[in-house]
């Protein structure tokens, strides 16, 4: 069996054999001594003939897949096709587009709704100015990024490569709009001295936030320990808890999650002390007797007894002695 060492003399014969047939080909006696019934190839077997001669099969074959390296390869795409990239609104997306065998090819970033050409290599051919394409020298990486998204910018991505035929793959860009959500109703109710814990999680988000602010009423107080309030963020889950140990009635009140990157959340907190939680829950609805139609037709009787000078009052005696005033609005 021939080694490496084998391959590498029967390279350089094949050369030496090529270009003396280029050469004499070439000479002074000019192509037209060259008998006919030698076609234009035939000088590439010979190489083949010497190399089955002096190295033997194996060789050969080991000659066959050095010759298949130099073949040119056709054009692949590492990024899958028809995959799916989400980003939340106000961030930035990036679209991958990994190609392997790209030669001299060039490749372009088409948006497919409206089939606007957005980059040609690493040119911007639109005027806004959020599309840019990436790409490091020597990479095969050629991603599409998206500044500041925005919810039209939804929809199917195009990159191509200029190969013959062009070949292109497909991506698709979901936008999604992040937001806050605070555990729990909406209204909590906790005893005087019982612990505040209130927690905040982001939801459909694709990033986590710079920072998470937490609002009393209109202060923020992520700094407030000396109120013995306690904020912690945990970035892996998402979430940030705020934490009271002794709730007091200053505590009472409006408190918003803020992230930086995310539509807010509130929760309305009430400290009791010694009040019934159902009282107050129907103490703010004074004024629902205002959703009542028959409250609505008494206030009307009213109004027209009045304008028409024919209200009257009648006094009747209930039988727990309690006198009731009876609006009479007949002609």
């Amino acid at each position: 069996m021939k080694g490496p060492s084998s391959v590498a003399t029967l390279y350089l014969l094949c050369c030496s054999y090529t270009s003396s047939s280029s050469n004499s080909s070439s000479g002074s006696e000019g192509p037209e001594r060259r008998p006919r019934s030698h076609p234009a190839a035939a000088p590439v077997a010979a190489p083949v003939a010497v190399a089955s001669a002096v190295v033997g099969t194996e060789s050969l074959g080991e000659w066959n897949d050095l010759m298949a390296t130099f073949a040119p390869q056709p054009v692949h795409f590492a990024t899958e096709n028809s995959s799916t990239i989400t980003a939340q609104t106000g961030s930035k997306a990036l679209i991958p587009c990994v190609v392997n065998n790209i030669g001299d090819g060039m490749v372009s970033w088409i948006r497919r709704k409206d089939y606007h050409l957005l980059t040609v290599g690493l040119t911007t051919y639109t005027g806004d100015e959020r599309y840019q394409a990436i790409h490091a020298q020597h990479s095969e990486d050629w991603t599409l990024q998206i500044k500041f998204v925005q919810q039209r910018d939804a929809g199917l991505y195009e990159c191509q490569v200029s190969s013959h035929p062009p070949t292109s793959i497909f991506i698709e860009l979901k936008v999604v709009e992040a937001r806050a959500e605070i555990s729990g109703p909406a209204e909590k109710y906790l005893k005087l001295g019982s612990t505040l814990r209130l927690v905040c999680t982001l939801v459909s988000s694709t990033e986590p936030p710079v920072y998470v602010f937490w609002y009393h009423n209109n202060r923020m107080i992520n700094y407030d320990g000396d109120r013995g309030v306690n904020v912690t963020k945990d970035l892996p889950s998402q979430t940030s808890t705020l934490l009271i140990n002794s709730a007091s009635p200053e505590h009472s009140g409006n408190y918003s999650c803020v992230p930086s990157n995310a539509q807010p959340a509130s929760t309305y907190v009430h400290i009791l002390n010694g009040e019934n939680p159902a009282a107050m829950q129907h103490g703010g609805r004074g004024l629902s007797w205002l959703h009542s139609p028959s409250a609505w037709l008494l206030l009307a009787c009213v109004v027209v007894s009045v304008l028409s000078g024919r209200l009257t009052f009648t006094a009747t005696a209930t039988p727990s002695n309690e006198t009731v005033n009876i609006v009479d609005c007949s002609p």
